[in-house]
């Protein structure tokens, strides 16, 4: 009996994850022996690259950059999203006007909105942080209407019945209700972020990672690629469990 709930703890979790892992090492280390080093470079040329750039002022700078650019962009959009989101929330009238807007954002293809932003703003941060801002604005826009929506009607009667104040259905009604669907949207934010500033990056911007990989894929260095590949992996890893998590376990003790 001991060993059986020993194996049904966190500790199988963290050891079929750890197999998934060495399962996608093993098909890369495959894939890179079937193939040439030029399509796809081998783990240890990946890793070997990657430490050789980590003591570069190029690896800094362009990372530093990025980083900000992420940023800036996933703090705008996020607060953009939220306050119209709980406007709307709050307001079917609203709601019903911004749902045109809603489904554009939704539908629009990211390449759209690059070509769009370059030829507003040029090439530069400003393009990076509004494809960033605008692409996933519409996501925490969605989840916290729906959460507002999840909030039970005979709660939202006791609140008006007693006269609570907008601040206080706020903070005490619906932002609880909020926490889970924004922090599941939150992960999917982060990582679209990441995904979409090195896209913009690489189609019109002078620095970042973004441009570190186009020029990588202009001389033909594909351990570089691949090193820069692990890197924004690991950015998109730091900013889940170092900012996210904590941030979303603060708050589910909040909620409860």
């Amino acid at each position: 009996m001991k060993q059986t709930r020993l194996f049904t703890t966190p500790f199988r979790d963290r050891l079929f994850t750890a197999l998934g892992l060495l399962l996608l090492l093993g098909g890369w280390q495959l894939l890179s022996f079937l193939t040439h080093d030029i399509l796809v470079a081998s783990p240890a040329q990946t890793v070997a690259s990657l430490w050789d750039m980590l003591s570069t002022a190029y690896f800094r700078e362009h990372s530093l950059v990025t980083l900000k650019r992420i940023f800036i962009g996933i703090l705008f959009g996020g607060m953009g999203g939220f306050v119209l989101g709980v406007t709307a929330g709050l307001n079917r009238d609203i709601r019903n006007l911004l749902n045109p807007l809603r489904w554009i954002m939704l539908s629009i293809s990211p390449v759209v909105v690059v070509v769009l932003a370059m030829l507003w703003f040029g090439m530069g941060s400003t393009m990076v942080i509004f494809i960033a801002s605008v692409l996933i604005m519409p996501i925490v826009y969605v989840n916290t209407v729906k959460g507002i929506e999840m909030v039970d009607t005979t709660l939202v009667e006791m609140a008006q019945l007693y006269r609570f104040s907008l601040f206080m259905r706020i903070r005490d009604l619906y932002t609880p209700a909020i926490i889970g669907p924004l922090s599941a949207a939150m992960v999917l934010v982060i990582c679209m972020g990441v995904r979409v500033v090195l896209l913009a990056e690489l189609m019109g911007a002078n620095d970042g990672i973004g441009y570190a990989v186009g020029t990588t894929r202009t001389d033909l260095d594909t351990p570089r690629l691949f090193a820069w590949i692990l890197v924004s992996l690991a950015m998109v890893s730091v900013l889940e469990f170092c900012l996210l998590r904590p941030v979303e376990k603060h708050f589910r003790k909040w909620q409860s």
